[in-house]
């Protein structure tokens, strides 16, 4: 495999077995070389899978061994997607690794880049003070829908004038993990987990494919409320499942921010985007809209063209697509997820621009803009009043659910 190029993942959690590992199936010559988690077990049991399904006989690495991830011959690319609480210290690591001599292609972190500006911007300085190439893992931008649907309206709608207005929402019935509700580990709520994609995503709609425009974000409106996990039967669920007190330590599970952007010729645009952990229903659900003046286009992605039904007498098997909140009743199959939902896309950009020694098309400047509109929504919310973008001071700002 001396050709191939060697991915090492510091997770095996969710992200990494359901969407980054199987996408590397779809990449030629590209294997999974490594695996680090703190719990080895874990990662043991996504290398067999790896294995079994031919996506490489990666090495096993346990708790603190990122520098030893990193020194591995074979890997040539470090994929984080380790919970965000983790991404200072696996930054830290991995590039004292190559300080040492460890030899590495380039880095590359899932979406956010971290919990607050402080961290992520710190990040930024050890990546590029080690000169690395970097990406940044948000696959809205790279799904195959959105990515045409970018493409068809602003070539045939040009004459007519710029799209001005693109709507996101984004939501499910709540994490898989306990960390994701403990507001001091993940950096905040539903408004990092979910919204993030959705202003991710219409921040690339409404930016010109040609890089023709100056598009600027000028001001964050904001609302986040905690509405139905405190309730005393999900609270009590929440403390039976994942040991979280959620009562005494809330997160927000709604947000809803407006982004007014202002394009090179000082048009108004604007960015609407909402995010929630309280939909019940079959998985996730997504709208995403882009409005210009004579045309408008849209991405549904709970809309698949075909579903399954399984009774009630069914009803106690395991589910199988993501966030599924139930397992009977009639379910969309998402076949090929990992294509339509991005991954594999932003995973062959990412390999193609380090093997070439470059930065992605998405790199971690781009996580760092789109952090610091999540912090401008949390102050905007926490502030009752709207941000100017232009003067704001963020880097010392930490959202409410993950202050100590």
């Amino acid at each position: 495999m001396t050709d191939s190029f060697g991915i090492g993942f510091v997770s095996a959690g969710f992200i990494t077995r359901e969407s980054h590992a199987p996408s590397v199936g779809y990449l030629p010559d590209v294997h999974v070389a490594g695996i680090q988690n703190r719990t080895r077990e874990n990662a043991e049991s996504l290398a067999d899978t790896c294995r079994e399904e031919g996506w490489g006989d990666p090495s096993v690495y346990g708790e603190d061994a990122v520098a030893d991830l990193v020194a591995d011959p074979d890997v040539d690319g470090l994929w984080v997607t380790s919970p965000n609480f983790t991404r200072v210290d696996v930054v830290e690591a991995a590039v004292e690794a190559v300080e040492d001599g460890a030899e590495l292609r380039g880095i590359a972190l899932e979406k956010p880049v971290a919990r607050n500006l402080r961290e992520a911007n710190r990040i930024v300085d050890l990546v590029e003070g080690a000169a690395l190439p970097h990406a940044y893992l948000e696959n809205w931008p790279h799904e195959p829908d959105i990515d045409k649907l970018r493409a068809l309206l602003w070539e045939q709608g040009r004459g007519a004038g710029r799209p001005y207005i693109a709507r996101s929402q984004a939501e499910h019935g709540g994490p898989h993990s306990g960390w994701f509700w403990d507001g001091r580990k993940q950096g905040g709520g539903a408004l990092t987990d979910m919204l993030c994609h959705a202003l991710a995503g219409n921040d690339f709609l409404l930016s010109d494919p040609d890089g023709e425009d100056d598009l600027e974000p000028v001001s964050v409106s904001a609302d986040t409320e905690t509405i139905k996990w405190q309730q005393d039967d999900y609270a009590d669920q929440l403390e039976a499942d994942f040991g979280i007190d959620f009562q005494s330590n809330p997160v927000d599970d709604y947000a809803r921010t407006t982004v007014r952007y202002e394009d090179g010729d000082g048009r108004t645009v604007v960015s609407e985007a909402t995010g929630s952990w309280c939909y019940v229903g079959s998985g996730v659900r997504r709208t995403i809209e882009l409005l210009g003046p004579e045309y408008s286009g849209q991405v549904l992605s709970d809309d698949e063209s075909s579903s399954v039904f399984f009774s009630d007498e069914l009803g106690e098997g395991e589910g199988w697509a993501e966030k599924q909140t139930a397992t009977s009743g009639r379910m969309p199959i998402a076949a090929a997820d990992v294509v339509k939902s991005g991954f594999v896309a932003e995973n062959r950009d990412a390999v193609a621009a380090f093997r070439a020694g470059e930065n992605a098309r998405l790199d971690l400047s781009d996580g760092v803009r789109i952090l610091r509109l999540c912090m401008a929504a949390y102050k905007a919310a926490e502030d009752g009043a709207d941000i100017d973008l232009r003067d704001a001071d963020l880097e010392g700002y930490t959202p409410p659910p993950a202050r100590e």
